[in-house]
């Protein structure tokens, strides 16, 4: 064996017992073992998704069965749907931190706690609740259907909860209610709200006015104090044994939004038509002013002035109307102002 061929052979081993160092090569260009790779590091973690917020509660007037819930974002977008089962009760998840959100029912049926009919829901119902994670009840009523239209008027967009939560404590004040967003019992051994809805359909059935009409009028304190007497006069007949009296005022609730007014317009309206009386038709002549329409809009298509005079006093149960409208008002006329 040459003296080279040794050199090369001690190289050799040299480079096994290194048990494969980077590089083993002779000075005179022997080839280079490559080193081996490392593991790979590990993949970072995917983020958890967050958490839904869950929104459970009931639709009552009684319990609305097989109604559709949907959930919208203040700015009218549907963040998901569900429906009521047969007690009116529901539970939907939607995403979470959805902020201020409207909770809307629509159709389904209710037995009426003063007929015992079933009925079916003709109107929307709606409460709003502000969604940060976690669970959220959501009871939606008559009651926060009228707080929703004394807030936003017809509006469906630019919804806050802090507006409504304004009205909603007027209108349970107004009821001797400490909350609507609570579950009204309205069968068996009934709560102060049930009370309360109950005495509401009495009223409506006794005096034919409608659902639609009592949630999307906005009744002005001359008409809140003339539903005093007639609200009592339902709410004992639907709770015998009850000693509840109320006294409404209107305080606290006035039209908001952009819904229904704002403008500079005003419009005089006469109705006409007949009204039973004791089994007779007598005459029926009333003159409203409505303020707060767009100007030069007092007219048959103007939309906001139907929904204003919608279940206004005298009104109700009267046949063969027939309006007239003038852009000025008539002297002692009843006032409306929407805002």
């Amino acid at each position: 064996m040459t003296r080279s061929s040794r050199q090369h052979l001690l190289m050799l081993f040299s480079c096994v017992a290194a048990m494969g160092l980077p590089a083993c090569g002779g000075s005179d260009g022997g080839s280079t073992v490559a080193a081996t790779p490392g593991p790979a590091p590990a993949p970072s973690p995917a983020p958890a998704p967050a958490a839904a917020t869950v929104v459970s509660g009931a639709a009552v007037k009684g319990p609305v069965a097989n109604a559709t819930v949907t959930i919208k974002s203040a700015s009218g977008a549907t963040l998901a749907t569900g429906s009521t089962n047969a007690s009116g009760a529901y539970s939907i998840s939607v995403p979470a931190n959805s902020g201020d959100v409207v909770i809307e029912i629509t159709g389904g049926t209710y037995i009426d706690e003063a007929t015992n009919a079933s009925t079916a829901l003709a109107t929307p119902l709606r409460n709003v609740l502000t969604l940060n994670g976690g669970t959220v009840e959501g009871y939606v009523t008559p009651l926060t259907t009228m707080a929703y239209t004394y807030a936003f008027g017809t509006a469906t967009t630019g919804v806050t909860a802090s507006a409504f939560n304004t009205r909603a404590a007027s209108v349970a004040s107004q009821f001797q209610l400490t909350s609507l967003n609570t579950l009204p019992v309205v069968s068996g051994s009934l709560n102060t709200y049930g009370q309360v809805l109950r005495g509401l359909s009495q009223y409506l059935a006794t005096n034919n006015v409608t659902l639609q009409a009592f949630t999307t009028t906005a009744y002005t304190p001359t008409q809140w104090t003339a539903f005093t007497s007639l609200y009592n006069t339902a709410y004992r007949t639907a709770n015998p044994t009850s000693t509840v009296s109320f006294s409404f005022d209107g305080a606290g609730l006035t039209v908001s939004g952009t819904g229904t007014g704002g403008g500079t317009g005003t419009c005089g309206i006469g109705v006409s038509g007949t009204v039973a009386a004791a089994g007779i038709s007598v005459p029926l002549n009333l003159n409203f002013c409505v303020a707060g329409i767009a100007a030069g809009s007092c007219s048959a298509g103007n939309s906001s002035l139907s929904q204003a005079l919608s279940g206004q006093g005298g009104l109700a149960g009267a046949a063969n109307l027939q309006y007239t409208y003038s852009s000025t008002c008539a002297a002692g006329a009843t006032t409306i102002t929407l805002r």
